[in-house]
């Protein structure tokens, strides 16, 4: 590191020298690192070689989960939504119990971390649907049974929002064939009114696909009406979903 003694000061970088402005004056310094061949082959760099193969699974594994779960992202995610599903992936190659330090396997790890995940943070469900349900867990379908509720209070109301509807996303998961099979329901919009709404429920099949994990969503998306039509919300930030159901077959 050099110090700058010029009455010209400058910062960036110029060939292979940097110029900055620090606390204790102005500064230069040849750029630097590690060779790659000496990261890819020096013993020195085992754990980093290590950790380097088991990102490069998470970016894979990540990859699997946002097409498994697009139908969800396309409508209710924050903008770090696809960040915590590579966080969520590299905990669950970290849960590999089997293989060694920098050979953990996705398709070996507990799943069941997925359960629970939230796509949009800002809209948690549990602060965005306050009606009590309860989800029946049948051979071929899951089913949300919904007790009596009144829209305009047990639902978050974004401002536009006439209507709501909800929906499922399932997912049928082979992590070490690194394919996915996915559908989609929605239920019958509800106007968000004071009436109560009685006998609602709404279900979508399940996916028995042997050899997979079986992940169920359930979510929230508004609508505006105009003119007798209904229209999805431009502004998606107050959607929501979340995994409640996680399963291997």
């Amino acid at each position: 590191m050099a110090r700058q003694t010029s009455f010209i000061k400058l910062e960036g970088t110029i060939g292979d020298v940097t110029f900055y402005k620090g606390a204790n004056g102005s500064f230069a310094r040849q750029k630097g690192g590690v060779s790659r061949d000496k990261i890819l082959n020096s013993p020195a760099f085992q754990r980093t070689r290590e950790n380097l193969a088991e990102f490069a699974r998470a970016a894979a594994a990540a990859q699997l989960l946002k097409g498994a779960f697009r139908e969800i992202t396309l409508r209710a995610k924050d903008l770090r939504t696809h960040n915590r599903l590579y966080a969520m992936a590299m905990s669950i190659i970290k849960s590999d119990l089997v293989s060694d330090r920098g050979m953990r396997q996705f398709n070996l790890g507990d799943m069941s971390l997925i359960e629970g995940f939230q796509f949009n943070i800002n809209a948690g469900w549990n602060t965005t649907v306050y009606a009590r349900y309860t989800i029946q867990n049948g051979a071929s379908d899951i089913t949300a049974d919904f007790e009596d509720f009144v829209p305009a209070v047990k639902v978050s109301r974004p401002t536009g929002a006439t209507h709501f509807r909800f929906f499922f996303s399932a997912a049928a998961i082979n992590a070490e064939a690194n394919t996915v099979e996915s559908t989609y329901v929605a239920s019958p919009e509800v106007e968000i009114t004071s009436q109560v709404t009685s006998g609602f429920s709404f279900s979508i099949p399940k996916l028995v696909i042997p050899d997979t994990t079986q992940v169920y969503a359930m979510g929230i998306e508004y609508l505006q009406e105009v003119n007798g039509n209904l229209y999805d919300l431009n502004n998606k930030v107050h959607n929501s979903s979340k995994i409640f159901l996680v399963e291997q077959v």
